[in-house]
């Protein structure tokens, strides 16, 4: 175990050695205070020891018979060894919370997961679990994802995530800031595989649910807000994900909805609103469940969404109404002689739109490679992987006003009508 009770106060020893600067000196130092009694269990009160070998993490032990709640916190700290240092920081901030809200909320009951479970000798722990009588909400910080730990963190997650369903008790996963990746001009949102695995479903989701079924629209809705799907859902599966990020002695939470898309990587979803943050005491305002959302910010970004959803609908063009080809073609007579590594994208793009009236991103793509020599790498999809560069430099020609986007088809390509004036 880390834990340990020295000179009154609570000692943290994965914490106290990573600030300091001679570990060695300082594990020694510790070592002959350990074996002078000076640390204690915080749980039993018994003495501890400190074992400080080469092969596992040095670590406290009891001497004797190890107590439940010890050997609890064994299984914990080496199930959250991967996490990053500010993992602790936010835990312990929100457990503070938590315990405050306790003091006037006779129903309420909070406790680190690995002390309120020690006896029952879990597989997994939660970080904190909060009892409010009518049921159990396991709180999990993830933190320090990245692409080479994602897969395997994914089946950590989904074992931990239906062990703690299993033992009766509802999930709540806060993700690290730094993790959130959204581009509202695409609206869409980037995912690690493990954030689309624990992204949950509270009453708001349900009424985002609800709202966007009953938009009745005449087209699809991802169509009407271009965002560049793979699959139209047969229903619309919202889901929140809520990101934290700590201060010196707070933390704010960011409220992010998204209706699940995409569930192959590259893991990708439609953003329904703009994240928004909310205080600490608003999202863990704790009642039957966690509150987690500001309900007057909700109901405004729903009724916007619907308002725009409407307005949209009402002023979509479809590719066959507007009567522009979804394939439209380069003249066969162009003199074009620009070559791809040495004049780039733009520059060859001025010239392309020279000579057409209206231009694909998709066809502008494949012109590229087959004209000018650009890479021809592909997605598993089979689009080329210029795809996205090709979309921003017409999205900045646009912005200059020599094109004009007009429609974006079923299959996800993006078409403008250049200006005549060029």
């Amino acid at each position: 175990m880390l834990e340990a009770l020295y000179e009154g106060g609570r000692f943290n020893l994965r914490t106290h050695l990573s600030l300091n600067d001679s570990v060695k000196e300082e594990i020694g130092r510790l070592k002959k205070a350990a074996d002078k009694g000076a640390f204690s269990c915080p749980y039993c009160g018994g003495i501890l020891k400190l074992r400080a070998g080469n092969v596992n993490e040095k670590h406290f032990y009891h001497p004797r018979n190890s107590c439940a709640i010890s050997e609890a916190s064994e299984t914990y700290q080496k199930q959250t060894k991967r996490e990053s240092k500010s993992h602790s920081v936010m835990k312990e901030i929100i457990y503070d919370e938590l315990k405050t809200q306790e003091k006037i909320n006779d129903n309420l009951q909070v406790e680190y997961g690995y002390v309120k479970k020690a006896e029952e000798k879990w597989r997994y722990y939660p970080d904190i679990i909060v009892d409010n009588k009518k049921s159990e909400i396991a709180i999990s910080i993830l933190t320090d994802v990245t692409a080479t730990k994602d897969a395997s963190l994914v089946r950590q997650i989904k074992k931990r995530n239906d062990y703690f369903k299993e033992k009766n008790l509802k999930p709540v996963w806060f993700v690290e800031k730094t993790e959130q990746s959204i581009d509202m001009d695409y609206r869409v949102i980037h995912l690690w595989e493990a954030e689309l695995d624990i992204a949950i479903k509270m009453e708001e989701d349900y009424k985002w649910e609800e709202a966007v079924s009953s938009l009745e629209i005449k087209n699809d809705l991802f169509d009407l807000f271009k965002y560049h799907y793979r699959s139209i859902p047969s229903n619309y599966d919202v889901r929140g994900l809520y990101y934290v990020k700590s201060t010196a002695t707070n933390i704010i939470f960011t409220v992010q909805r998204f209706i699940a898309e995409e569930f192959n990587h590259p893991y990708r979803a439609f953003a329904l609103n703009d994240a928004y943050e909310i205080k600490m005491s608003t999202a863990l305002l704790m009642d039957d469940v966690l509150q987690l959302s500001d309900p007057l910010i909700e109901e405004k970004q729903r009724n916007k969404f619907i308002k725009d959803a409407y307005l949209r609908d009402k002023e979509y063009v479809s590719p066959k109404e507007e009567g522009i080809s979804i394939n439209p073609v380069v003249k066969t007579t162009m003199n074009f002689t620009k070559n791809y590594a040495q004049h780039g994208i733009s520059e060859i793009l001025d010239e392309y739109i020279k000579e057409v009236n209206v231009v694909s991103a998709e066809e502008f793509s494949k012109f590229l490679v087959l004209e000018c020599g650009a890479p021809a790498a592909t997605y598993a999809t089979g689009r080329y992987q210029l795809y996205r560069e090709v979309c921003m430099s017409l999205k900045s020609f646009e912005s200059s006003g020599k094109i004009k986007l007009k429609i974006k088809d079923y299959v996800n390509d993006l078409i403008y009508e250049v200006i005549e004036s060029n």
